[in-house]
């Protein structure tokens, strides 16, 4: 039934003029002055290449690595992250410094970044403690702060049809006037038994409904993290990069465009950093 609607909805949406709609922040916290960047030619024209990165979050020593195998460690070749770069991790300020100082690397902005900002904030009120696993939050500087305040919620490269999100688009409905904590917390898709928006909501469980991924139907070509649990996902129009370095697993790139287009490169986590949650029956 998903299915069905999302190819409907995909199909007409296109002709329906919505408003522009207004939002305020869940946590309170700042949106980027540029919610959707885009990437010109001219732009891209100083790069031979452009590689997406998965999940980082704070794994440092394995970022270096996987820039060292790919061969993606200087200025020649553009480096898009999909968010995430920091939270769990070993090495979250390093991890942040790198991207933040280079000339060629992007990012958008992942729902863990928007957890570090939240922190960041609240850890200036004299009722709040942070958390020791957060203390390095106290080590941000103002640009490291500023820096994660301004990163886009999507990042478009119209020359080659492609979008960078952290977790994921909703068919039929355009970016612009998405909720953004859809694009950065959803998995699923789910049909709602009453009419909101497209006439089906983004979900962040994985176990209602279908993965957005399979139901993309395009143009765009879009690539996005924050569903390690699902790993590397290759659909037709949307390729998951999240794999769960932080967990012990792996961290992803991907060639999108050049000599090497296509070709994935992979590095295995150092350590299971964070072990990953799991659920029991207990109360």
């Amino acid at each position: 039934m998903v299915s069905l609607t999302v190819c409907l909805l995909h199909s007409i949406s296109r002709f329906i003029p919505k408003p522009l709609p207004t939002y305020a922040h869940t946590y309170n916290i700042p949106f980027p002055q540029i919610f959707h960047r885009h990437l010109d030619k001219q732009y891209l024209e100083q790069f031979e290449e452009i590689f997406v990165i998965g999940d980082v979050h704070g794994c440092y020593d394995e970022l270096k690595e996987l820039l060292m195998v790919s061969n993606t460690n200087d200025d020649k070749i553009l480096k898009i992250f999909v968010g995430d770069l920091v939270n769990k991790g070993p090495k979250n300020k390093d991890v942040l410094e790198l991207v933040r100082k280079s000339k060629s690397m992007l990012s958008v902005r992942g729902n863990h970044d928007e957890v570090v900002l939240r922190e960041y904030f609240n850890s200036k009120r004299s009722d709040y403690q942070l958390k020791d696993k957060n203390l390095w939050i106290k080590d941000l500087s103002e640009e490291d702060v500023n820096y994660l305040v301004e990163l886009p919620y999507t990042i478009s490269i119209p020359s080659l049809n492609s979008v960078v999100v952290h977790a994921g688009l909703i068919p039929g409905l355009p970016k612009e006037i998405t909720d953004p904590t859809d694009l950065i917390h959803m998995r699923n898709l789910l049909m709602t038994d009453y009419f909101w928006e497209s006439g089906i909501v983004a979900i962040d469980d994985a176990k209602s409904g279908e993965a957005w991924a399979k139901l993309w139907g395009g143009p765009e070509h879009v690539y996005f993290g924050h569903d390690a649990k699902r790993k590397l996902q290759k659909e037709r129009f949307a390729t998951g990069l999240d794999t769960g370095c932080v967990y012990g697993n792996l961290l992803t790139g991907m060639f999108i465009n050049g000599k090497r287009k296509g070709e994935l490169v992979q590095v295995k986590a150092s350590a299971v950093h964070c072990p990953p949650k799991v659920k029991t029956n207990n109360v």
